[in-house]
């Protein structure tokens, strides 16, 4: 079979599930496609090249046409959660979309439709920019934590171990109260939990911004009066 781009883009997400991205190399792959060293670089010239491409599918149909009838803010949480899901696709997916600048098609897409959404929220060019921005560095690091976790050996009871005989009672108190909830294992309700919390802020933000600029408005008309 020829070696295709797409044959190598979707042989490389596969080695990825299998060895983890650290061990992700061009000569693993090169091996795995049965092809001699250097056959790759025909259709991505670099391995940071060929990372970029693999983030970027990665999202495919992310930002796919969002429910039209639900406010602002529900497509941005369901924006949200379709990039947590795509992320969690792939082993270390979090990790390749973080350490990779990728201005390709589904990237834009999806900061096309974030921010077009969040202006529809009443957010300035500038601070629906920024809110994408915060939005997305929750999504992607929350997500390294629940792909870090489910990789280890036995499942973070380990370290969950660790924690709790570190924590004394006496000196931490709150998080000792607190201690059956800080492994945060209900990676779902955790989620979820954080990201209400997120866009709570952004709606707040937005109310603060209309109010502001509708009395600079009224403070204006009545000067020109």
């Amino acid at each position: 079979m020829r070696l295709n781009r797409d044959h190598v883009l979707n042989a490389a997400l596969d080695l990825l599930d299998q060895v983890g991205l650290d061990q992700l190399t061009m000569r693993r792959l090169t091996t795995t496609l049965g092809v001699q060293n250097g056959a790759t670089y025909w259709h991505f010239r670099s391995k940071q090249a060929l990372l970029e491409a693999m983030a970027d599918t990665l999202l495919t149909s992310v930002a796919a046409e969002l429910d039209q009838r639900q406010p602002w803010h529900e497509r941005i949480a369901d924006l949200a959660g379709r990039l947590r899901k795509a992320l969690l696709s792939r082993r270390d997916g979090a990790r390749l979309f973080s350490g990779a600048f990728f201005p390709l098609p589904n990237a834009l897409d999806y900061g096309e439709t974030m921010i077009a959404t969040l202006q529809e929220g009443g957010l300035s060019s500038r601070d629906a920019s920024w809110a994408a921005d915060s939005l997305t560095y929750y999504v992607v690091g929350h997500t390294i934590e629940e792909q870090l976790a489910a990789s280890l050996p036995d499942g973070g009871t380990s370290a969950t171990v660790r924690l709790a005989e570190a924590v004394d009672p006496q000196r931490h108190p709150h998080m000792h109260a607190a201690l059956t909830h800080i492994p945060a294992p209900h990676h779902e309700q955790h989620f979820d939990y954080g990201l209400r919390l997120v866009i709570a802020g952004i709606r707040s933000s937005s109310s603060s911004s209309s109010s502001s600029s509708s009395s600079s408005s009224t403070t204006e008309h009545i000067r020109s009066e």
